[in-house]
């Protein structure tokens, strides 16, 4: 009875429903496909068809609602069945988005330029150290973190590859002037917009690498205050898989020892002892895991506080950051403490005068052992290396041991000896706008980039003791330690500029935009550093308390750069978009006769909203634009005062049989050199689908660098001089990318998908006919990418002294399980001359992408990011990337899977020692890794407590996240991190790291 009463009911209310039809269209008439109708209350949806119909059934009454992308939403109540029209408005805040571009903002709907521009509100609660690591994964953009270490954790970054063969890093500004984004605290940051083809060009002093443009944060509307906190916790993602067992090492080092025909490393004898030893005396007879041993979990924690407001008068923003992080590393010395501040305020005086303020810095410091190579020393340690003694004192290990004769204990290096970094930049500006007659507009700003840094060291004496005899062995020497050294860095930044703008519409539809400026700025650099000897021990460090002056350097210069610019935009109905700038800049690293000291950089760029136009009919296009664009850009990264011939004194000689102090010039110069000069071209497309549901953009660039400034090595008959700084070689870079986006709602469900990939083709084009050998097996011809690898080529391994007999000659030593290389130029003999070019770059990967979701209900937020690269190749050498590398350890592969008469079709060669026996461990093809990845940077799940709890306690908005970094990695590259390693010849840099993270986010 009961199950029929239910039943009739919900017939009952069902035919109450009314069958609900109309039409969906935009304000121009336009039908709008795939609009999202929802009756409110219930779960009962749909969407609209390609003419804009639809149909629904809803209860009398009850309310529908209308949501599109990109137009307002919109509700409407059923009374009957008629049909229903209903005309959506766009939303004209989204119409209006605008993006920053040099010297100003731009709306992006008439952009002509190849822009990327991050949301920081994107990367909220992620545990970002420094902004640039925010960069990863961007469109067009290559950020490489090769270095995890608390205080110098810091992307690489490179825009649309290498188009030079000195420095690569792309100019960066913060709200127009030059500044460290990564002195930055990422709380304090609105967005980072990178300017990737002539865009860059109003910038045309050392823009030839891309701009980055970074906008601070503002206050907007009621006053708020805002708190934020995050608690997280690191660990390595990866770490060399090193043979842990005392015998098993012991074993293959002397089967290494024997495949060379030398005797055995450690006795038998010694190893029995030290297999019985272990069971009973681990101080003596260890078992050590140096890994293990030195490395824990690290702490990161965040807090930032900020009140901001504006009202039609003025706008301010406060804030204050605290960062701590304590480093994987055992010992103080991976500790990092940052303080920051910020103030942005501005004030309306009158109707034509808006003046304001702006500063941004930190107060930082960080700490790294005093011997800064403990990356190193790790990888070096040994099994049989005892940590610490009975009694506390830093053990060795009483075998003897080749290539260890001063043993590098991990733990006295890390608790003995510290190295202290402070730093503390501040930028600070001022500003004003004034509203001149006839609609123009004069901008003009002054600041100031102040940094103070202080680095400080001491280091103790230093022994190790044998841990059967207690005989000591000094690691640093007793005439050198302890000892005290300081240096002392001090640079002054002035920047200026100023700016008249103009816009006026003609006709209705003529909208054009003049902008000319100029701008001022000098960069002074001062440093000195002394180091003092003869101190009673390590409990002071104070100069004072030492009495052997050691040494006093120091050092200042000047850099000036002056330029003026101007800019003209033009579009006609918002149709045919025009945009021409140019740029004039004079450099103090440039001579200032003849004509090298200026450059002169113009560029000019169009588009064309085909959506605009009456002929362009579509129910699913909503914009569609083509873009085009050329420029000239300049690169004057030249060492200072390399047009003038320098004299460097302490070149003593000989006079009448006296020797007399002296200076003289060691270095060729030519006072010629000018602007490297790059010249780029774009072809672009921005397609909106669907209601800008989905989002495409795809550009085409070719970067032509000429000119390039770069060391040319002259013969040392020629006085025997260092070469010259000089304009030789030309460098392309080709390449397309393709960004596209999916985003749609189904009720309270909001879900987006992204993705982005980009290729690059690097080559050098002329050098001039000469090419550079590098010593890590790289080379610069002209026709190969820059950094491309030259070495030996591999063709397996040898299987018989027979095939050894037949083969070229390749050294006394080989024989069976050695690697054997092709004999190039056929003359039977293998050596330099038979290395090929293998056509893949050890620093600029063809391949780089990103991708990702999110999604929302209710407020319930997932979201993850990946990004990875492809196309690029890895050569690591020395410790733990080879076995028993002067006398360091070597990974449990070599244990496994190296070649031996029973295993004839290992991965490995035979083992050797790789100092001992180099033969196999030349650089060849054979140690080439693919060091392709695909990384999920991040992933975090947050929930936003609903409103009407918060009301209560009159709190605006409260949000919890928990969040992982670099949690997963897919590579065929399992030595170390394939991120890590990048562009790197050893495995010694601190690891990448994994953090679990958790905060909130509190508004008042």
């Amino acid at each position: 009875m009961l199950l029929g009463i239910l039943c009739f009911t919900a017939l009952s209310l069902q035919a109450q429903d009314l069958p609900i039809t109309g039409k969906i269209t935009a304000a121009n008439g336009m039908p709008l496909i795939g609009v999202n109708i929802q009756v409110a209350g219930t779960s009962r949806g749909t969407a609209s068809t390609a003419d804009g119909s639809f149909k629904i059934s809803a209860a009398k009454d009850a309310t529908l609602k209308f949501s599109f992308i990109g137009y307002l939403p919109k509700e409407v109540k059923v009374t009957n069945t008629t049909p229903l029209e209903i005309k959506l408005e766009e939303d004209v805040q989204k119409l209006n988005d605008v993006v920053v571009v040099g010297y100003g903002t731009q709306k992006k709907a008439t952009l002509t330029g190849a822009i990327t521009t991050v949301e920081m509100v994107d990367k909220v609660g992620q545990p970002l150290t420094n902004v640039s690591n925010a960069l990863q994964g961007v469109p067009g953009v290559f950020a490489n973190l090769s270095n995890s270490q608390p205080g110098v954790d810091r992307s690489t970054i490179r825009i649309r590859g290498v188009g030079t063969l000195n420095n690569s890093d792309p100019l960066v500004l913060v709200d127009g002037i030059e500044y460290s984004m990564d002195e930055l605290n990422p709380a304090d940051i609105e967005s980072v917009t990178v300017l990737k083809d002539a865009a860059a060009a109003i910038y045309g002093s050392r823009a030839a690498n891309g701009v980055i443009l970074v906008t601070t944060k503002k206050g907007k509307g009621a006053s708020r205050v805002n708190y934020s906190y995050y608690y997280g916790q690191q660990k390595a993602t990866y770490l060399p898989d090193i043979i842990d067992d005392p015998i098993a090492y012991m074993k293959l080092k002397n089967q290494a020892n024997k495949n060379e025909g030398k005797a055995p490393e450690y006795a038998d004898a010694d190893i029995a002892e030290y297999q019985a030893g272990m069971a009973t005396d681990h101080f003596t007879y260890p078992a050590n895991n140096w890994y293990d041993i030195a490395l824990k979990n690290g702490v990161i924690q965040k807090h930032d506080l900020s009140v901001a407001g504006s009202t039609d008068k003025y706008q301010y923003r406060l804030s204050i950051g605290y960062l701590n992080r304590d480093g994987i590393l055992f010992g103080p010395g991976n500790n990092e403490n940052k303080y920051s501040i910020g103030i942005n305020a501005s004030m309306n005086v009158n109707e034509r005068l808006k003046v304001g303020v702006t500063m941004d810095g930190y107060y930082r410091n960080y700490t790294t052992p005093f011997y800064t190579s403990t990356w190193s020393y790790l990888a070096r340690a040994l099994p049989i290396l005892s940590d610490t003694l009975q009694d506390g004192r830093y053990g060795n290990s009483w075998l003897r041991t080749l290539g260890r004769n001063n043993w590098e204990n991990p733990r006295m290096l890390a608790y003995n000896g510290l190295m202290t970094k402070t730093v503390q930049r501040f930028l600070s500006t001022v500003f004003a706008e004034y509203k001149l007659p006839f609609n123009i507009t004069y901008n003009i700003k002054f600041g100031v980039d102040k940094y103070d840094g202080l680095l400080t060291g001491f280091t103790p004496r230093m022994q190790t003791f044998n841990p059967k005899t207690g005989a000591a062995i000094n690691w640093n020497s007793p005439a050198t330690a302890p000892r005290s050294q300081r240096t002392d860095y001090n640079d002054i930044n002035i920047h200026f500029y100023n700016t008249l703008n103009w816009n006026h519409q003609f006709a209705g539809k003529h909208n054009v935009a003049l902008m000319l400026g100029s701008s001022y700025d000098n960069f002074d650099s001062d440093s000195w550093g002394t180091s003092m000897y003869g101190y009673l021990d390590g409990t002071l460090d104070a100069f004072d308390a030492g009495t052997v002056w050691n040494a006093t350097n120091g050092n200042y210069t000047r850099d000036v750069l002056q330029s003026y610019f101007g800019r003209l935009n033009y579009d006609f109905d918002g149709k045919y978009l025009l945009e021409a700038t140019f740029r004039s800049d004079g450099s103090s690293r440039f001579s200032p006769t003849g004509s090298y000291r200026w450059g002169f950089f113009p560029s000019a760029s169009a588009g064309w909203r085909i959506d605009k136009e009456s002929f362009f009919q579509s129910n699913f296009i909503d914009q569609l634009k083509l873009r085009v664009s050329v420029g000239s850009m300049g690169n004057q990264a030249v060492p200072l005062y390399s047009y003038l011939p320098t004299v460097e004194l302490g070149e003593d000689y000989s006079f009448g049989g006296t020797l007399n102090s002296g200076g003289a010039t060691k270095k060729y110069v030519d006072p010629t050199i000018h602007w490297e000069t790059t010249t780029t071209y774009n072809a672009g497309a921005d397609v909106n689908l669907w209601g800008n549901r989905i989002s495409l953009t795809v550009d085409a660039y070719k970067k032509h660098t000429t000119g390039i400034l770069r060391a040319v090595n002259i013969a040392a008959q020629i006085g025997n001089l260092t070469g010259p700084q000089q304009n030789i070689g030309a460098v392309d870079n080709t390449g397309l990318e393709v960004v596209l986006q999916y985003k749609n709602n189904i009720g309270n469900l909001d879900y987006g998908v992204y993705g982005n990939v980009s290729y690059n083709k690097n080559k050098i084009v002329d050098l001039n006919g000469e090419v550079v050998y590098n010593s890590n097996g790289t080379i610069l011809k002209e026709g190969s990418p820059i950094d491309a690898f030259y070495v030996l080529q591999a063709e397996g391994l040898f299987q018989s002294q027979e095939e050894v007999d037949h083969s070229a000659k390749q050294s006394v030593n080989t024989k069976p399980g050695y690697i054997k290389f092709k004999d190039v130029n056929n003359d039977g003999i293998i050596n330099g001359d038979d290395r090929v070019l293998v056509n893949t770059s050890s620093s600029v990967p063809k391949f780089a992408f990103g991708f990702g979701f999110n999604l929302g209900y209710k407020g319930i937020s997932l979201s993850a990011a990946f990004q990875g690269i492809s196309g690029v190749k890895v050569l690591p050498v020395a410790n733990l990337a080879f076995p028993f590398y002067n006398g360091a350890n070597a990974t449990k592969e070599w244990e496994t899977d190296a070649w031996t008469p029973e295993n004839p079709n290992a991965r490995l060669p035979i083992v050797t020692t790789s100092t001992g026996y180099a033969d196999n461990f030349q650089r060849s093809s054979f140690w080439l890794r693919d060091n392709s990845y695909v990384r999920m940077k991040n992933i975090q799940l947050g929930y936003a407590l609903p409103e009407r709890w918060l009301s209560k306690v009159k709190i605006s908005k409260v949000s919890v996240f928990i969040n992982a970094q670099n949690l997963l990695t897919f590579s065929k590259y399992k030595d170390f991190d394939p991120e890590s390693v990048l562009d790197q010849s050893d495995l010694y840099s601190y690891p990448m790291l994994k953090t679990y993270n958790g905060g909130l986010n509190v508004t008042f």
